[in-house]
């Protein structure tokens, strides 16, 4: 991955990080809103499907496998979505402006279509990527970082955005890597802090629903509907993080190239 860029100013793992978790304090009713809606509840859908499949009592009804089916488009779907509305608020944000759930979800739902082509693309290039001993989906998942908030900053072509984040993440890949690994990191923290909290639930329930005498067979139906709660909260505050902090990285990657603002990346959306 280059290394080496010129632009305005230096770019700054601090401020994308500062600028996501403030969007995310300014806006916290609107981005959980969009994140419970668009991410907790298809989640929901598609973990009730699942344990039906793979839970202690597998179900393979038709009924089951359409849910199940519907439950994963709803999530891709969703998790689209959810991406623009947060990118289309959090750049509204870093001008100083409050944009509301109705007008997030519409700018989401505009994109709908494109970012659905755009989102298998990406899904299709990493996977060969990862397939080519896991290094080169390192570096597509590095370069097409910033191609959904450029499609709805830009309201660019699917294949011209992919070819815009190339461009703007030029010269700033190593540093975006380690933005990538200090998510993981923190994606590792929200799980096992969730995982603990399935855990800790199922310890406590699993003695009063025990009817069948199995303790680990109880034990492992109750943890497993645990999961209805917990898998939702897990999708729905690190969708709230990803999506701003991608469209944090988006603002300062302008910013440190090209020294666009706020006001003029706001523009797009007067």
């Amino acid at each position: 991955m280059t290394d080496t860029a010129t632009g305005s100013r230096p770019f700054e793992i601090g401020r994308v990080i500062n600028r996501t978790f403030g969007a995310i304090g300014r806006n916290f009713v609107v981005f959980l809103l969009l994140a419970v809606i668009l991410g907790g509840l298809p989640n929901l859908l598609f973990t009730w499907a699942q344990l039906k499949i793979t839970g202690v009592t597998p179900s393979f009804a038709p009924q089951t496998l359409v849910l199940w089916f519907g439950g994963f488009l709803l999530v891709l779907l969703g998790g689209l979505v959810l991406q623009a509305a947060i990118v289309h608020a959090t750049i509204a944000d870093l001008k100083g402006r409050r944009a509301s759930l109705g007008e997030t979800l519409g700018a989401g739902l505009r994109h709908c279509g494109p970012l659905l082509l755009l989102g298998i693309l990406t899904w299709l290039g990493l996977m060969i990527g990862f397939l080519l001993l896991v290094v080169p989906g390192i570096i597509l998942a590095v370069v097409w970082s910033v191609a959904i908030p450029v499609k709805v900053a830009e309201n660019t072509g699917v294949l011209e955005a992919f070819s815009r984040s190339r461009d703007l993440t030029r010269g700033r890949r190593w540093p975006i890597f380690g933005l990538f690994l200090i998510y993981m990191v923190l994606v590792w923290i929200v799980q096992a802090m969730v995982l603990g909290l399935g855990l800790a639930v199922a310890g406590a329930l699993h003695g009063p629903l025990n009817t069948s005498g199995d303790d680990a067979t109880a034990f492992l139906d109750v943890f497993q509907r645990s999961t209805l709660i917990t898998s939702p909260i897990t999708v729905t505050l690190i969708a709230m993080v990803s999506a701003s902090g991608l469209a944090a990285l988006y603002y300062e990657l302008r910013a440190s190239r090209e020294g666009v603002g706020a006001e003029a990346l706001a523009a797009v959306f007067e």
